[in-house]
């Protein structure tokens, strides 16, 4: 489905993308809520995630409105989908939700009200909420004792009972900051939970409108997490007030009191609180994915198939890239792709893997077309020396290639991405392990696309096809158009791009003569 009017359709539907806020994004809070996220086949790991510039990703396409739909969003593009009863899943709520424009619009608005809770939600619901019947009486003793004293000094004027009260109303202060420093994460993250479920349950016809199995979902939740509703009123009663509401909370110890009336109830209920959190979460991650999609100028939806070797991507594009250069490629062999310095290698192999993971994971290509298989996706491209850990760059690839090495007879298939293999050593070695763990990797249930430098190996290969990229350089002009070509490159540019940044003659002149002479010339 190629959708280049997107942004046309938006605006006479009346769902119009608002700018993002500027909010900076807690990444390491996501990567805590991951932890507990279901892993797939296709769940990538760190070196890949930091090859891909996926933090980067994750930033563009954040349209989230609350934190359970930020946490989920981040959860998709962690563990893309690796069958097609889940990926179809998901392609049918996206897209029965780009139906609903007008409610898709509403319930923006009501998870925005809900916005961003600062700590690791489900982590804090999962501890235990305990409920403390010493302290709860002696905020019940103080509060009625407040109320007396109150009501004593509007009957009878200013006397000594106020004094009284100057007297208690320090100790209230002081029981309550006590309280807040043990409890008060706890408290807010109760909050946040309770204002989900009120803005669930007010919006519940909505929902049903964008996704009935939801809707059903979402119901279930709230009619058994009706006693934390029935118990909560004043927890919020008094928001809004500010001030007035500060002081009324800490003579009444309001707050203490229903904390500790429902704490037990929450314990026993954090699996079904949970559960709600994940749906609202879906739904606004799916609010988000269509929000991006309004901002493309040109996507398609995948189309699936199980055939590990098949790669079929037309007009594809890097998302992060702001002027949009398309590519092509059309293979049913692993690749190998050669190419000058700066010509658009290492860019191509990120799209590849990035229009992967968006496939499985928000069912968006940025292409015209996109059809292959599930994959795993692993990268070998940014690596860096990883000096705290005293190891070297090679050590540091050496152990990005083994994990590929690893997995390469796993039943899943893998789509493996090395940007010029084993560059960290020298030539001799370079090329004996390049072109033996390439042949091994491209024997396996794998997808293999390598850049490399090393035209030496190209023929040693077995069942690569090759493509490369090209380049005009001249003392005046660098001139890369980008473009994949089928073939093997035939030109080289390191020393032209010496020569541009007007590097001395005698060493240019010194340079060419050495090449001369390796070669034979």
């Amino acid at each position: 489905m190629l959708n280049s009017i997107r942004p046309y359709l938006s605006y006479i539907h009346g769902f119009k993308t608002k700018k993002k806020r500027d909010r900076k994004i807690d990444f390491e809070n996501l990567k805590k809520s991951n932890v507990n996220k279901t892993k797939t086949k296709s769940s990538l790991d760190d070196i890949t995630w930091n090859d891909l510039n996926m933090d980067s990703l994750f930033e563009l396409l954040n349209y989230t409105n609350c934190s359970a739909g930020e946490e989920t969003l981040y959860s998709w593009l962690k563990n893309p989908v690796d069958n097609e009863i889940d990926y179809n899943s998901r392609l049918t709520k996206i897209n029965q939700a780009e139906k609903r424009k007008n409610e898709i619009h509403e319930l923006k608005k009501a998870f925005e009200k809900m916005a961003y809770c600062k700590y690791h939600f489900e982590e804090v619901i999962d501890s235990e909420y305990k409920s403390n019947n010493l302290s709860l009486g002696i905020h019940c003793i103080l509060t009625i004792i407040n109320i007396v004293i109150i009501v004593q000094t509007l009957i009878h004027g200013i006397s000594a009972l106020l004094g009284i009260l100057l007297v208690l109303f320090p100790v209230n202060l002081i029981l309550h900051n006590l309280f807040l420093r043990k409890n008060g994460v706890q408290l807010e993250v109760l909050q946040y939970a309770i204002k989900l479920i009120k803005i669930s349950k007010k919006n519940l016809n909505r929902i049903n409108q964008i996704s009935p199995q939801t809707s059903d979902s979402v119901t279930i939740s709230i009619n058994r997490l009706k006693p934390i509703m029935n118990k909560e009123t004043m927890l919020f009663r008094l928001e809004g007030l500010d001030v007035l509401a500060d002081y009324l909370n800490i003579v009444f110890s309001i707050k203490e009191i229903n904390y500790y009336l429902i704490a037990n109830k929450v314990n026993k209920m954090s699996a079904d609180i949970k559960h709600l959190y994940g749906q609202i979460g879906e739904l606004d991650a799916v609010i988000s994915v269509i929000a991006y999609r309004d901002k493309l100028y040109n996507y398609c939806e995948p189309e699936i198939i199980s055939s590990c070797n098949s790669l079929t991507i037309k007009e594809m594009y890097h998302p992060l890239l702001s002027d949009v250069i398309s590519n092509s490629i059309i293979t049913s062999s692993d690749v190998a792709i050669t190419g000058s310095n700066m010509s658009g290698k290492s860019t191509f192999l990120r799209t590849v893997g990035v229009n992967a993971i968006l496939a499985q994971s928000i069912c968006t290509c940025l292409a015209k077309q996109y059809k292959t298989n599930y994959f795993r996706v692993i990268t070998s491209i940014s690596l860096n020396d990883t000096l705290t850990n005293a190891k070297s760059y090679f050590l540091v690839e050496a152990e990005a290639i083994k994990r590929m090495i690893d997995i390469r007879k796993d039943d899943y298939c893998t789509l493996i991405l090395i940007d010029e293999i084993f560059k960290g050593t020298n030539p001799i070695e370079r090329y004996a392990a390049s072109m033996e763990i390439l042949n091994t990797l491209g024997e396996g249930n794998t997808k293999v696309l390598v850049s490399t430098h090393d035209m030496n190996i190209l023929d040693e290969l077995k069942g690569y096809e090759y493509y490369y990229f090209t380049e005009n350089v001249s003392k005046d002009e660098l001139d890369f158009d980008y473009k994949i070509r089928p073939g093997i490159a035939n030109t080289r540019n390191a020393i032209k791009i010496l020569d541009y940044v007007n590097y001395p003659i005698e060493i240019l002149d010194s340079i060419n003569e050495r090449i001369n002479q390796s070669e034979g010339i």
